[in-house]
């Protein structure tokens, strides 16, 4: 907006610089008709207020961009946390605990196919949020103070957890197939799994507890 200030504020100089030369140059204007002059004035006036009228129509479709890239961000976010509940969930029902009934293998086979399905999908909302977070930048968005902190421990935790998901599926199988022979083993990674789902739900809980202004800068 400042360069359409002063792209007008020369138009005025300019058009004054004439007005004076003008005066010293009278007999050039003979003939011409002030109806000629007040359409050329009026013309002139119609492009400088549609030039004015786009940069401000650019100025606030990047400034819509700019937050729809950033709700795309907290949407991954969101995406993310879906998934790994949809996760525990699932570990909850077929790894052993107190309380915890035994299910067919059938039922728990299907359980850790569809464990593989929700790593798929958990996989894409990864994706999504590097996509996103790399479009911040791009949009002149910035994450604010401890949220660039998130970014990075929310990433780091999600690999050690897509290991140690890796191997408790692992386990399960066999758990399943050699009639709870490694129960001690599926204990320990799924305690590790829910150690590392914890750290993750207390960064996104963090997340939702602010706003969306104290989330992002936005830049002019």
């Amino acid at each position: 907006m400042k360069s359409v200030i002063i792209i007008f504020v020369s138009i005025i100089l300019l058009a004054i610089s004439f007005c004076i030369g003008a005066t010293q140059f009278q007999g050039i204007f003979n003939g011409v008709k002030w109806t000629d002059i007040g359409s050329l004035i009026v013309t002139f006036l119609g492009f400088f207020f549609a030039f004015v009228t786009y940069f401000q129509w650019l100025k606030n479709k990047r400034k819509e961009d700019s937050y729809l890239v950033a709700k795309k961000y907290v949407a991954s976010i969101d995406e993310i946390e879906e998934q790994l509940h949809e996760l525990i969930y699932q570990y909850e029902h077929i790894c052993p605990a107190p309380g915890v009934g035994v299910e067919s293998n059938d039922v728990s086979l299907k359980r850790i196919e569809h464990l593989h399905n929700v790593w798929d999908y958990l996989y894409q909302a990864r994706r999504n949020l590097f996509k996103s977070h790399r479009e911040l930048a791009f949009w002149n968005v910035s994450l604010v103070n401890d949220f660039k902190e998130h970014y990075i421990e929310i990433n780091k935790s999600l690999d050690n957890i897509s290991v140690v998901s890796s191997a408790l599926n692992n386990q399960l199988f066999h758990y399943i197939k050699s009639d709870m022979k490694n129960m001690g083993e599926v204990i320990s990674h799924k305690k590790h799994f829910d150690e590392l789902f914890n750290e993750i739900n207390s960064i996104t809980k963090k997340q939702v507890e602010c706003s969306f202004k104290d989330m992002f800068k936005f830049g002019e």
